[in-house]
């Protein structure tokens, strides 16, 4: 069986060593020792969510602070091209599910957003407590996912504010708009060779508004339909990352 995999804060790694020790959280030692019942001796992977991938042995095996043996390590380079997933958060649990779905799938960012007709109003607390969530489910992401790049979660703001302060779009960067508007581009067509980013913006349940759509088409996103069914935002988000990933490599496999 292959090892499980861990967080380290990169806090610990950045001089990283063979023979280094590093300490687990709480948090995470309790995971390893009482939920996977690892032991002294046992391997283990840890995850920095910065690229950095550590095969380790685990050298005292406490529940509340583990020791783990670094034997080896690699930086990996970041995925290119950055998919980006700006997203007009869904009511109740539902931005939750998302975040956690898309991070395993390898979104390098989420830009949670508030739209004219997105049910959710986050205050100061209620952002706070999100964000801190949002977090923690990147991390848990890209343990099970095995990524070794934690997603980037962005603080929740206004579509308009967002897109107002959008720089200018560069030649490899790609801004496509969720749409099923009669004219959209089908996401087949896409090609994506050169593209360095590629940044979804992804509605809420009954759309963007007219004004909203005009000024992020004036931003330069394109209207990009998946197909003629109307998926829930969670699956849409989905589904874009895990397409694009799909026609970047059939992209560059046709090179």
């Amino acid at each position: 069986m292959s090892p499980q995999r861990a967080w380290i804060d990169s806090t610990q790694t950045k001089e990283c060593a063979n023979g280094m020790r590093l300490k687990l959280s709480e948090q995470e030692s309790t995971h390893v020792v009482r939920s996977l019942r690892y032991r002294r001796g046992d391997a283990l992977i840890l995850i920095n969510g910065e690229g950095l991938v550590i095969d380790g042995r685990i050298e005292s095996a406490d529940s509340a602070c583990s020791i783990v043996e670094v034997l080896r390590f690699r930086q990996t380079p970041k995925p290119i091209p950055e998919i980006i997933v700006a997203q007009s958060m869904p009511k109740g649990g539902t931005m939750d599910d998302l975040v956690r779905n898309i991070c395993e799938a390898g979104a390098s960012g989420i830009i949670p957003l508030e739209s004219a007709r997105c049910e959710v109003k986050l205050d100061a607390d209620r952002t706070r407590t999100r964000m801190l969530r949002w977090h923690q489910q990147a991390a848990e992401a890209c343990k099970q996912s095995s990524n070794p790049w934690c997603t980037d979660i962005h603080a929740p703001q206004a579509i308009k504010n967002w897109l107002e302060r959008l720089p200018a779009k560069e030649n490899d960067e790609l801004r496509l708009l969720g749409s099923l508007q009669i004219g959209a581009e089908p996401v087949g067509n896409l090609n994506l060779q050169k593209a360095k980013k590629i940044t979804w913006l992804i509605g809420p349940e009954g759309d963007f508004t007219s004004e909203e759509i005009d000024q992020a088409i004036g931003c330069g996103f394109i209207a990009v339909t998946l197909g003629p069914n109307v998926l829930r935002a969670e699956n849409a988000a989905l589904a874009c990352v895990v397409i694009t990933q799909a026609l970047v490599a059939i992209n560059q496999s046709g090179s």
